[in-house]
């Protein structure tokens, strides 16, 4: 086995050019020091919420495998707070040092810099000694951001070095994003702001939206007012007007991060790759002309990405995929489209048994992915249309086959998910070889593509599988793919009672105990969550032999021939119970009994009384805590799922305390101590929650929904919701379904 050490880069849009630049770094400084790389590289950054690329989330659990010395994490690159708390509980649970990149102070994680200061300042400098602007507007990025208060210092320097006033009302902060960006610039249309003679903002993606939105107003760029960007991207650059912007020296903070981790790890310090330090670069948007030389450049790496996505979009590559009736002829198929896929080396395509016996006929409400997870290699093919053997069988603790290979070089790899909706199918590896590059946007597509051939081979299987014994899905229960209760009995006259080498089994029942509780707290929804995630906990409890099936709604039995068992069950579940609890929404945290029942295997036995004796004898009993010693929490939790489902009544605090014989002080007091927010937050939080699904799902009004949300004013309920969300309800429809509200 090779003693190289493995570094771990946690990453975002992987094909975006600011962090490909850092990638680029990273990689280069990783093969000085001989190192292997693997990027867990999700192909969304979660700005927006929805099951499928919620189901990518799956795959940071590849963070726990003891491969990995330590990790680079570029935590900018993820938008949704969620998933950057879920990716910083597991990163901490691994054990391994963790570099940050530009994320100011952290609590457990170090951090490295790049210099964002002199080089806005330099932006700055340009519009002031090249141009002449003196009235220079500043839209920078989120408050308390560290990059963002950066590149604001930088501007600020700058006029304090020209000696040019400035006030709180000229610069502004924002998201990095489109939404703040284009209602800052709205407000210079309006003419709410003073017109400036130009605006730097804190990124491309601000500067375009800026632009757009002016342009949009009847206010030219630069004519009128001159607008530049930062982070150098394509997009900025093939934007008319184009943006000029500042190549950051992204290259070297990505280089200088993997120093400062290898420095931690080994004690030793590397050699430096040589410096690529930013620049300048000119566009339109300042009133300068581009650089010709730059110019011959980017237009011939778009005209490259232009003519593979044409030949992507026009051929018959998703067509090919999709027709394969196995994995077999998916593999053969893919291996002849590789090509897309510029100047790579090597890709390997792994999936998880759990995908690979749903194909021979096991029926799963949903494909799951968990850390250890059995793979196989379904297709290896290099860039010399070499491909190897398939179906080599690995964990996925291991990573990939090829980082247990021996090697006289390092290697990288880009680790990919691949799924479809909320059911994981694996991943895949991309290697450049020497070459320390990113992949193009092209690849999200031919990903994509790839995901939508593994569905519909599922999909055949399971349609052939119905056509062949339809009566088998029949057996299994929706909700957790478990064996029924008509299941379970077919399965046990099957599998044991006609076991001629014992003569008695040991039936053990596990009930959800605190469905109850969340039912009332959270609805119907977290409950089925928490049913789901409890069946594949026991699942994954299971021995050679076993069986679990669903008996009741909160009710799961597992049938054995291991005598105490249930021991040892009771204590892995519990511990899977509370690591459960940091992973969010999948949390499947929750009090449970077990009971057990020891019966003769004979033609005689009744199994639905043998079922109802072992869920009566309690022996195991798991709590959360002592909430229910108080006798009014179960009266909160009805009281707080009433006002979840009907947010838009009129709640009084004084009804309501008197319907329940408590004083409103005393209301309020024991309210909070159990839901940690006052009746009133929550039923503002619920009202908004309905307003959000409103604004999204339906074509009401803005004041249709106002009044549907239980608000007699529409300015209050604008107020609140911004108040909430940080945009107005027409911002927010318009970010989440594109169309303007009404």
């Amino acid at each position: 086995m090779t003693t190289r050490p493995l570094i771990g880069v946690i990453i975002a849009d992987c094909h975006v050019d600011f962090q490909a630049e850092i990638l680029r770094g990273i990689i280069a400084q990783a093969y000085r020091s001989n190192c292997d790389v693997a990027v867990i590289a999700p192909l969304h950054s979660f700005y927006a919420d929805s099951v499928h690329k919620n189901a990518e989330k799956a795959i940071f659990d590849l963070i726990l495998s003891d491969r990995f010395a330590g990790f680079i994490y570029d935590r900018n690159s993820f938008y949704s707070d969620a998933v950057k708390e879920h990716i910083d509980s597991v990163c901490t649970r691994s054990g391994k040092p963790v570099m940050l990149l530009d994320a100011g102070g952290h609590k457990n994680f170090e951090t490295t810099s790049v210099d964002d200061c002199d080089a806005f300042e330099t932006i700055t400098n340009h519009l002031i000694e090249e141009h002449g602007y003196k009235r220079i507007y500043c839209f920078t990025g989120p408050k308390k951001d560290y990059s963002a208060e950066e590149r604001l210092k930088g501007y600020m320097n700058s006029m304090k070095h020209h000696s040019l006033h400035f006030d709180r009302t000229y610069y502004e902060y924002g998201d990095f994003w489109t939404v703040q960006s284009k209602a800052y610039a709205e407000r210079i249309v309006s003419g709410e702001l003073p017109r400036p003679d130009a605006i730097v903002c804190g990124n491309d993606v601000s500067a375009i939206a800026i632009t757009k939105a002016l342009m949009a107003g009847g206010i030219n760029v630069p004519a009128d007012i001159a607008v530049t960007g930062y982070d150098a991207s394509m997009d900025g650059y093939r934007f008319s007007p184009s943006i000029t912007s500042y190549t950051r020296p992204n290259y070297q903070l990505g280089a200088e991060a993997f120093r400062r981790l290898y420095r931690i790890l080994t004690g030793k310090i590397c050699a430096r790759v040589p410096n690529e330090n930013g620049s300048l670069r000119l566009g339109r948007s300042c009133g300068c002309l581009e650089e010709p030389k730059l110019r011959r450049s980017i237009q011939r790496a778009i005209q490259i990405n232009s003519d593979r996505e044409s030949y992507m979009f026009y051929g018959d590559m998703l067509y090919e995929l999709s027709s394969a009736l196995n994995v077999k002829e998916f593999a053969d198929a893919l291996a002849r489209y590789t090509f897309f896929l510029y100047k790579y080396v090597r890709v390997s395509v792994c999936l998880t048994k759990r995908y690979l016996d749903a194909l021979d006929g096991s029926y799963n409400e949903r494909l799951a992915f968990c850390f250890g997870e059995k793979m196989s290699e379904a297709l290896s093919q290099s860039f010399v249309g070499h491909t190897s053997s398939t179906g080599t069988a690995f964990s996925s603790a291991d990573i990939l086959p090829a980082f247990s290979s021996q090697r006289s070089y390092p290697t990288a790899y880009y680790i990919t998910p691949l799924h479809y909706n909320d059911n994981f199918f694996g991943y895949i590896g991309l290697c450049f070889g020497k070459e320390p590059m990113s992949f193009a946007k092209l690849y999200i597509q031919w990903i994509n593509n790839v995901n939508i051939a593994l569905e519909q081979i599922r999909i055949k299987s399971i349609m052939t599988h119905l056509i062949t014994n339809t009566n088998k899905v029949l057996l299994y229960d929706d909700t957790t793919g478990l064996l029924n209760i008509k299941g379970m009995m077919q399965a046990f006259n099957d599998r044991f009672l006609s076991d001629q080498h014992h003569s008695e089994i040991h039936i053990i029942s596990v009930e959800l105990s605190g469905l109850k509780k969340t039912y009332y707290q959270s609805g119907d929804d977290k409950c089925q969550r928490i049913i789901r995630g409890a069946a594949r906990a026991l699942s994954e409890c299971l021995h050679e032999g076993e069986m679990c099936t669903k008996w009741k709604s909160s009710i799961m039995l597992i049938f054995t021939f291991e005598p105490s068992r249930e021991n040892e069950l009771f204590s892995r579940l519990s511990m899977m119970m509370k690591e459960s609890q940091f992973d969010g929404d999948n949390s499947f945290n929750v009090e449970f009994s077990m009971g057990q029942n020891t019966v003769q295997l004979t033609p005689e036995l009744n199994l639905s009384d043998a079922v109802h004796k072992a869920i009566i004898n309690k022996i195991h009993a798991y709590t959360l805590s002592d909430n229910t010693a108080n006798p009014q929490f179960e009266k909160l939790c009805m009281l707080r799922s009433r006002i979840m489902k009907n947010p838009e009544m009129a709640w009084n605090i004084s009804e309501i305390a008197e319907s329940l014989y408590l004083s409103k002080s005393y209301l309020q007091k024991i309210y909070k101590s159990y839901f940690n927010k006052s009746i009133i937050e929550e039923m503002i939080e619920f009202r908004i929650n309905k307003a959000k699904d409103l604004l999204i799902q339906t074509g009401l009004t803005i004041t249709e929904i106002a009044r549907e949300c239980g608000y007699s004013s529409y300015n209050y309920f604008v107020r609140q919701f911004r108040s909430s969300e940080g945009v107005s309800p027409s911002e927010f429809r318009d970010a989440h379904t594109g169309s303007a509200a009404t």
